[in-house]
């Protein structure tokens, strides 16, 4: 998933303060405000505050000195939606059942935005691709289009400086998406001609596709120094991000009494074991330390103490700890425990093979692993011993046959415990009963083989159709040829949606997956499809 303002066009194809060492002791519960900002395909290890000396995120080292910084913090997935549920609900991917393509999650779903909207706080959705299916669960409102420009990071900025109140508390979860594919840095940030790097296949491929297949193009060894700079030089857009919605907040007066949590939802390979990207971006999963560590900090003054912690964790124990520290009580069983309390434990993640872009031949195809102590073992046959070898090179798989099989038995184990978890919190549905007139709706909007033009439509994407808002619909969809190619159904509210705006470089990079084509029923089994409609950016 999957996305992400990049990850866009995988999703329009369905549709300073001080802070912890150790305790985060809390008194009595305090009426915080909550800044949740989460960066995609964010790696820990190009932070200052991680060890990197490469200067890309100077903001975030300088503000991570006030708060707790946990040095081995892992993702729960290597694709976008299955973290980022993780994150905002306290539970592991087949708990949550947010891991696999076109999923939509129980409306029993418990999020961090639910929960938050119940106890007063005002949630803005400032996520502009959360109109996918994966999302329509989460207890977001609609997307407010209306703090968005054409440059990423104002719609946080902007809601801050014209929307935050100092008598009224707020709950942001803000995703940044642009260090994910394509790497297309700004010029002051990758100074110097790109003439010459489109020259470079494997160079030329990640700075202008959002996907770039496993073994579709070829990487040397002097591509090596070119990737890590565009990738820098995107971590540095993003770290100005950070630092100016923190700045807003201070301006109001606002950081003081600001709970902020800066976490990602995976990592993201660049040429560590062979290639580069994540599950939905390369479509071949892997669980490798770049694509599950991440980093993952938290600020508040008079909460959070000033340190660092060594104990791994991982995306669950977030929801949990935000609950402990304001004196709230969970209101479901979570997966996760508190970051500054819990024991260590063994930590678990998984990947479907290729994340928001899994066919559905290939749905079935998973990746699995476990870290416990020193130990990482993934189910493709590996097992390393993280303290001796932390870029896992060395598999020890087979000389140490006995803890492998140990660890392949414990995913087993935490697979069948979260299946039951999640069959407890989210029971069946009943079936929806068929209409007494079953009618194909008819599609307004786009018209058939209508080209669709940046400037008069001002970057918005309309999709109409015959029907109402309270029927639930079946969108299936057929984009692209080729390695930019993907088919599949999904399901929505109303017969109305409304994208947008996007930005004109994203408008432009759609048109890499013409054709779309689209056509839509009524949610009934068998679905009566409507003709399908065809149009291109």
């Amino acid at each position: 998933m999957a996305a992400v303002k990049k990850r866009l066009v995988f999703l329009l194809i369905f549709a300073l303060a001080a802070g912890g060492s150790a305790s985060g002791e809390n008194k009595q519960a305090r009426r915080l405000n909550i800044l949740l900002f989460t960066a995609d395909s964010c790696r820990a290890d190009r932070f200052g505050c991680y060890g990197y000396r490469g200067g890309t995120t100077p903001n975030i080292d300088n503000w991570a000195k006030s708060g707790t910084l946990f040095e081995k913090a892992y993702s729960t997935s290597a694709w976008t939606v299955p973290g980022l549920a993780s994150i905002l609900t306290g539970l592991y991917p087949p708990a949550h059942g947010l891991n696999n393509r076109d999923q939509a999650g129980s409306p029993r779903l418990v999020t961090m935005m639910k929960f938050f909207q119940q106890q007063g706080y005002v949630v803005p959705n400032l996520n502009f691709f959360t109109f996918a299916p994966y999302y329509r669960n989460f207890g977001l409102g609609r997307i407010e289009n209306e703090y968005f420009t054409q440059t990423p990071g104002e719609e946080l900025a902007g809601w801050i400086e014209k929307t935050a109140s100092p008598t009224q508390p707020f709950f942001i979860w803000y995703h940044c998406t642009t260090i994910h594919q394509p790497y297309n840095p700004p010029a002051a940030d990758f100074p110097g001609p790109r003439e010459e790097l489109m020259k470079r296949p494997g160079i030329k491929a990640v700075m202008t596709g959002a996907i770039v297949p496993a073994g579709s193009t070829q990487f040397t060894e002097s591509d090596r120094p070119i990737l890590n700079g565009l990738y820098d030089a995107e971590m540095k857009r993003m770290d100005r991000i950070f630092a100016a919605a923190l700045a807003k907040l201070a301006n109001k007066g606002l950081l003081e009494n600001t709970l902020v949590i800066f976490a990602a939802d995976h990592g993201e390979e660049l040429l560590d074991h062979g290639f580069v990207g994540h599950a939905s971006t390369s479509l071949q999963a892997k669980l490798y330390q770049e694509l599950t560590r991440i980093p993952l900090i938290l600020s508040c003054p008079g909460l959070i103490k000033r340190g660092r912690i060594s104990r791994p964790v991982n995306q669950t124990d977030i929801f949990p700890t935000l609950l402990r520290l304001l004196g709230l009580k969970p209101p479901v069983e979570m997966d996760g425990q508190d970051l500054f309390k819990g024991p260590s434990r063994p930590l678990f993640f998984e990947s479907v093979v290729a994340g928001n872009q899994t066919t559905r031949e290939r749905e079935k195809t998973w990746i699995r692993g476990t870290i416990d102590r020193n130990y990482k073992y993934i189910s493709t046959g590996e097992l390393y011993d993280l303290k001796k070898d932390p870029g896992e090179k060395n598999n020890v798989i087979k000389a140490k046959a006995a803890v492998a099989a140990r660890l392949e038995a414990q995913v087993g184990k935490w697979m069948s415990a979260s299946k039951q978890r999640h069959d407890v919190l989210f029971p069946p549905e009943s079936k929806p009963a068929p209409p007494d007139r079953a009618e194909a709706p008819t599609i307004f909007t786009p018209e058939n083989g209508k080209k669709l033009d940046y400037d008069v439509h001002t970057g918005m994407l309309l999709f109409d159709w015959s029907g109402d808002m309270e029927t639930t619909y079946l969108v299936e969809y057929d984009i692209g040829l080729g390695d930019h190619h993907v088919a599949g159904v999904y399901e929505t509210q109303g017969n109305h949606q409304l994208l947008g705006p996007l930005g004109r470089e994203l408008w432009e990079n759609l048109k890499a997956w013409n054709p779309f084509k689209i056509r839509v029923s009524r949610k009934t089994a068998p679905p009566v499809w409507s003709a399908w409609t065809t149009f291109e950016f």
